[in-house]
């Protein structure tokens, strides 16, 4: 069994400008767990534990949903308060190309998973102090991250350690 997810690893140039917007989390009173630089991603539907028999019959659709669409930019820049703001247990950016959110449904209905609208974590939260006044400081964050292109989705092997997860890529399915 192999727990994973499917995704998109964020590129370098990308990944400065997010861990840009995490730093200005961290100077506010909320205590986290900031996703780890190397494992910043966009999520498009986490799958859970594999079957290890499974992962090539995974490949195998993820490689004909990729084939549907060609290379394009997606923008991030918005921070979400996921569930909401009500109950905030993650902080993630969201990415507003309409093609993620259709890819992300297509991975579900042929593949599985659960697919959330697709978001990149910036931290898990455990608690926030002064919630109201800590949302009102959030929103004023520079939260643009910029454009980044998708060029390929991964079949991506999440290995949970005392240090946190550990990803790794299984497949990559180009897009055409």
């Amino acid at each position: 069994m192999a727990r994973c997810f499917i995704g998109i690893m964020m590129p370098e140039c990308s990944k400065a400008k997010i861990t840009s917007i995490q730093n200005s989390l961290r100077r506010l009173p909320i205590a986290c767990k900031m996703v780890e630089r190397e494992n910043l991603h966009l999520c498009l539907s986490f799958l859970g534990e594999v079957e290890e028999n499974e992962i090539n019959e995974i490949c195998r659709k993820l490689d004909e949903i990729s084939q549907r669409y060609k290379q394009f930019d997606a923008d991030a820049s918005e921070i979400k308060f996921i569930p909401n703001e009500g109950y905030i247990r993650v902080l993630a950016l969201g990415c507003s190309n309409p093609l993620l959110e259709t890819i992300s449904k297509n991975i579900k209905n042929e593949i599985d998973g659960d697919a959330k609208p697709p978001h990149i974590t910036l931290c898990r939260v455990k608690s926030i102090e002064d919630k109201q006044k800590t949302i009102e400081d959030i929103k004023k964050i520079d939260q643009d991250a910029g454009k980044f292109t998708v060029s390929s989705i991964q079949l991506i092997k999440s290995e949970l350690r005392e240090t946190g997860p550990i990803y790794s890529v299984i497949h990559e399915s180009k897009l055409s």
